[in-house]
């Protein structure tokens, strides 16, 4: 099942746009959503601090701002621990994701 934001909520870039001069964790809103048989969906993005703007982009390019915020601070938590540490949680979540494996087969 495809997963679909709704319209009017707030989502961050999962990656830099170069060609409307934007980067990743922007935040914008979503206006429209275009559902594509054979290929990904897409929306339409208003916001980012820049006027009367709207740009189109696919569903794997955006995620929701809760989400975002909730990486990043996984990410600053990460960057605060030793080199040590950082390898034991790396190995941790190789042993989390083969679990996630077993669970879903």
């Amino acid at each position: 099942m495809k997963k679909q934001y709704p319209l009017f909520s707030q989502v961050a870039l999962t990656e830099d746009l170069p060609e409307y001069h934007l980067k990743q964790g922007d935040i914008a809103t979503i206006v429209e959503y275009y559902p594509m048989d054979n290929q990904e969906d897409g929306y339409s993005l208003e916001g980012f601090d820049v006027p009367h703007i709207t740009i189109e982009v696919a569903t794997s390019q955006i995620i929701p701002v809760s989400q975002y915020s909730r990486e990043e601070a996984i990410l600053d938590k990460l960057h605060q621990l030793s080199q040590t540490r950082q390898q034991q949680l790396e190995e941790y979540l190789e042993f989390l994701l083969h679990k996630e494996k077993e669970d879903q087969g």
